[in-house]
């Protein structure tokens, strides 16, 4: 989400949006943080109780290290965290800290560069020209200097190597290189090898020191398609939302991408200025999770990032904001339904009461449904409605979301049935069963993040940023345990009072503010050149390191329950969170209303339970039941503690064979389908998705097959009965994760579930026949409000067999391979085509199908035809760069290492190999195959699989801007409409 967390295309971390049809439940988590003293090159004693040991230390520069070892996996997690965001762009020049983070990836002046003697001349006279450009308003004068900058940019861009940083990163064996911008730091990270732990090092050390603004015009493009993108969401009324909430603090008044207006006239100098006063080592932090041992790698940290200046730094600003005075409404007309949001001010998470106000929201609302908000809707007071803290460094915002049902009920008579469950909370009318449910979720929610060298690794990045100590962090962790029943209410009664605001929105759609396209021509870089530093890095020892082989029978354990129904089982290194699904084998193909049943059952109780006593008894063991179908499966999930499984798995067992027959709960999916579907149908991307499933699989299509509200209208609950006693007389996988052995299971199923006596074999594999009908044509949908437009491709391909697949990883690797491949260089980095763009050759997950080419674009309105005529190109003339070769070889050698399966993940990667036809681990194969690459094994999956094929193109925009006439130059047009593409 731009608003509040920004970064390049494969960059920028994904915000988290809430139930309330995605409209206002906007979920921030920017919660952050700071060091502990220590002597330079020691390390702190472990805080007591720390769950995951953080090691911690302070260089004689002042830059913090923070390490969590975590031998599970041969990879690690790594982060560089700067305490700045876009709370501190100067006022005039928001923006900058979230531009500042897509330079701090064109290099330095011996990275990305053939000769930074001979570009930096260049590069000082697009910085002058763009501050002229900042104080002219003389249309004519403008366009002058824009000419300029062109001519100078063309000139800087011969010295460039574009993307040199991120083919480094992709040859260590990198996966999910990204960054993000949110208002108070700048993170930027990625999992590589623990075997390239001295070279991931060497390259984060040096890539903050002396960066040069190179390439800067296409990331000024690359920035404006993100403040588009940002537009056809809903990021407008989360602004409108914050601009009230905050009247004085920044958080309010700038947001992380910046206004229209500071995007049109950028300042190099203010940037150069942000990266001089903030990217300073006493205000940064290195941050480690995984395979590495802190004593033996503090001496590399020291050699690559000790040499880091530090500078004195300016205090922070202090800004203050008034609470509010009683009740402050805001009115607004932006939502495609009538939708809420009351905000109240909360404490930040250095904030002793932070424990507190977690659980406040927990009993609020909870997976479980089981919270004094999720009440309404299971009561039907209200359509939707959800608590969704916003943590900030300065001031946390607690926003609670609802939307009024549909008819006759007024936004007043919703708001005060949100108010009553406040008095509820205030009041401390809850019973300790509550409190200790709730309290044990927001404590079982921190254990499972310790599974994840990410989560483990962001924690630390959280807490450098808001300049909480881990051992304060730890505390909090300890004062979670000792919390009370009046500790909560206390918050409650202190946080939420009587002093709020709401903001209510009708139903309207505002207008949104285009960016017009700059009109720069592509620069012509040093391609295949490698820089100085590119070529000091070579000389950076390495370890060797192969990936731990999966053996499919002696990595699961497998007992039988009764005939019928089996278990398989692996172990749970961490904790005691255990997780089970029961996968019965029928999926929505053969039964289209299992998606409604799925839906459904989390919304009842049992014939002897009604659903608030059955989902407060569930609560209350911590435990989680979901419901989920694909087109093969039904698929029933518990997750919690090992001590409830027994319980719970009775409970389980109640609901599936005496369901409540509850009318009231299907007329809650029905309405609930109707608004998701009402916003789905505005969102650009969910239409180009239909669109991409309509024209490869016709009424097969997803979109097609799911039930719409009507249909959901004609169902009953006796129906829905018989659908859920089929189903269980289908044969039942169960998946279990834990502390028990197969055998220990199955007793646990046997003595707590009832299955049937007979049971039907599990669904082969669906495969959903494409229509080739319509391959080679063009399919365009028309969405006149949309300021960017989708573009997705395809190209029919064959089987792909064993041997073909490793060369299909390679090509990959080569045409989409993330910010390394053709497809980001080419339509992003040096076109400014698109802001989101990647594609590559999906093979088909079941063995003996065709796969596809598939590429994806979303570009303004005003560059569509550009970017699929450039996107075409790439499809049908694939440039060859023979020099990648090496690079991609050791990318896909060392990512098996990066992207070894953990636990939770391994059941589900055995069975995707097997459905591919492997009956043991292929990546020792693949490696083989890797390590032997040549270019001409790129090349030659190309001419087999994607060459000479036509191309079926799909697009969804605005047509004043997509002339149908434009669109023909890429074959027979036809317009589709949006009724086509949805269940109605």
């Amino acid at each position: 989400m731009a608003l509040y967390l920004s970064g390049s295309s494969a960059r920028r971390r994904t915000a988290r949006v809430g139930r309330a049809l995605g409209l206002m439940l906007i979920t921030l988590v920017c919660s952050l943080a700071l060091p502990v003293r220590a002597w330079a090159g020691t390390w702190a004693a472990a805080a007591a109780g720390d769950p995951i040991g953080v090691k911690r230390t302070v260089l004689d520069n002042g830059l913090t290290v923070l390490i969590s070892e975590n031998h599970e996996r041969p990879s690690v997690f790594g982060a560089v965290v700067v305490r700045a965001g876009g709370k501190n762009d100067p006022a005039d020049a928001t923006g900058i800290a979230h531009y500042l983070e897509h330079m701090l990836f064109k290099g330095t002046q011996t990275l990305g560069t053939v000769d930074y003697a001979g570009e930096a001349p260049y590069i000082e006279r697009i910085e002058a020209l763009y501050e002229q450009l900042r104080v002219t308003a003389d249309e004519g004068e403008r366009a002058a200097l824009r000419g300029k900058i062109e001519q100078a940019s063309q000139e800087a861009g011969r010295y460039a190597i574009p993307n040199e940083l991120d083919h480094l990163l992709q040859e260590l064996g990198s996966t999910g290189v990204n960054a993000f911008t949110s208002p108070d730091i700048t993170v930027y990270h990625n999992t590589f090898p623990s075997s390239r732990t001295a070279k991931w090092l060497a390259v984060y050390g040096h890539r903050f020191q002396n960066p040069v603004f190179r390439l800067f015009q296409s990331e000024l493009e690359a920035v404006y398609e993100e403040k588009n993108r940002s537009m056809d969401g809903f990021d407008p009324i989360a602004e409108e939302f914050l601009k009230h909430f905050f009247r004085e603090h920044p958080y309010g008044r700038q947001m992380v991408i910046g206004t229209v207006e500071h995007l049109k006239n950028p300042s190099l100098k203010a940037m150069r200025s942000f990266y001089e006063r903030y990217y300073v080592p006493n205000n940064m932090a290195l941050v480690l999770s995984g395979d590495v041992v802190a004593e033996e790698v503090l001496p590399q940290i020291e050699a690559h990032f000790g040499s880091w200046r530090a500078r004195p730094l300016e205090p922070f600003p202090v800004h203050r904001e008034e609470p509010f005075d009683g009740r402050v409404q805001v009115d607004v007309r932006m939502t495609p339904v009538r939708v809420a949001g009351l905000g109240f001010r909360l404490p930040s998470e250095n904030d002793p009461d932070h424990a507190a106000v977690l659980v406040c929201n927990e009993l609020l609302t909870n997976p479980q449904q089981a919270g004094l908000l999720d009440q309404l809707a299971q009561d039907g007071d209200l359509l939707l409605t959800q608590a969704v803290p916003i943590p900030l460094n300065d001031y946390g915002v607690g926003l609670v979301a609802f939307v009024p049902k549909i008819l006759l009920q007024s936004f007043r008579g919703a708001e005060r049935k949100v108010l009553a469950q406040f008095d509820v909370l205030r009041e401390g009318r809850f019973s300790d069963a509550q409190f200790a449910a709730a309290r044990r979720a927001v404590i079982n929610r921190y254990r499972r993040m310790w599974e994840s060298n990410q989560a483990r690794a962001l924690a630390m990045v959280y807490a450098f940023g808001r300049a909480q100590p881990w051992p304060d962090f730890v505390a909090f962790l300890q004062r979670l345990e000792r919390l009370t029943r009046e500790d909560v209410s206390a918050a409650a009664r202190r946080y939420y009072g009587d002093d709020y605001m709401i903001m209510r929105s009708r139903v309207g759609f505002p207008k949104p503010t285009r960016l017009e396209k700059p009109g720069f021509k592509p620069v012509t870089p040093a391609t295949g050149a490698s820089s100085a530093f590119s070529k000091q890095l070579e000389a950076v020892p390495t370890q060797r390191a192969a990936a731990r082989t999966i053996d499919f029978a002696g990595d699961l354990d497998t007992a039988l329950v009764t005939r019928g129904v089996h278990v398989q089982a692996n172990q749970n290194p961490f904790n005691d969170l255990a997780s089970l699904e029961l996968r019965f084998g029928v999926g929505q193909h053969a039964m289209r209303e299992l998606e409604v049943l799925a839906a459904y059952l989390g919304k009842i109780g049992t014939r002897d339970k009604d659903a608030r006593a059955f989902k407060q008894a569930l609560w209350e063991l911590a435990t989680e039941l979901s419901f989920g179908v694909t087109r093969e499966r039904f698929i029933v999930r518990l997750d919690g503690p090992e001590e409830a499984l027994a319980p719970a798995l009775r409970l389980l067992s109640e609901l599936l064979h005496k369901p409540a027959r509850d009318r009231g709960a299907l007329r809650r999916v029905k309405r609930e389908t109707w608004g998701l579907n009402l916003v789905a149908k505005r969102q650009p991307a969910v239409i180009a998705d239909a669109l991409r499933e309509y024209v490869t699989f016709g009424e097969q299509s997803r979109y097609l097959q799911a039930y719409s509200p009507r249909e959901i209208g004609l169902l009953s609950p006796a129906r829905l009965a018989r659908a859920l006693e089929d189903v269980q007389g289908y044969a039942v996988t169960a998946r279990y994760v834990g502390a028990r052995s197969a055998p220990e299971v199955a007793a646990l199923l046997r003595a707590n579930m009832r299955f049937a006596d007979y049971h039907r074999p599990a669904v082969p594999p669906v495969v959903r026949p494409r229509i080739m009908d319509n391959v080679g044509k063009v399919f365009f949908v028309k969405r006149r409000k949309s300021v960017q437009s989708q573009i997705v491709m395809t190209v029919e391909g064959e089987v792909l067999g064993p041997a073909a697949r490793p060369r299909a990883h390679a090509f990959n690797e080569y045409f989409g391979g993330s910010m390394a491949g053709l497809v980001f260089q080419e339509i992003r980095e040096l076109r400014s085509l698109a802001y989101s763009a990647r594609g590559g050759y999906v093979d088909h997950p079941i063995a003996g199908n065709p796969g596809l080419l598939l590429v994806q674009v979303g570009t303004q309105g005003d560059k569509t035809i550009e970017a699929a005529r450039e996107m075409l190109r790439l499809i049908t003339e694939m440039p060859a760069r023979a020099e990648r070769i090496r690079g991609i070889r050791e990318a896909l050698v060392q990512s098996q290492l990066s992207a070894q399966p953990g636990f939770r993940e391994l059941q589900e990667t055995i069975h995707d190999w097997r459905l591919l036809g492997y009956r043991q681990d292929p990546r020792p194969s693949w490696a083989r195959t890797y390590r032997e690459l040549r270019f001409d094994d790129v090349l030659s999956f190309y001419r087999d699989y994607v060459a000479d094929r036509p191309v079926t193109v799909m697009v969804v925009g605005d047509p004043r801007r997509v002339p149908t006439q434009a669109l023909r130059r890429f074959g027979e047009v036809e317009r589709v409409s949006t009724r086509r593409l949805f269940s109605h």
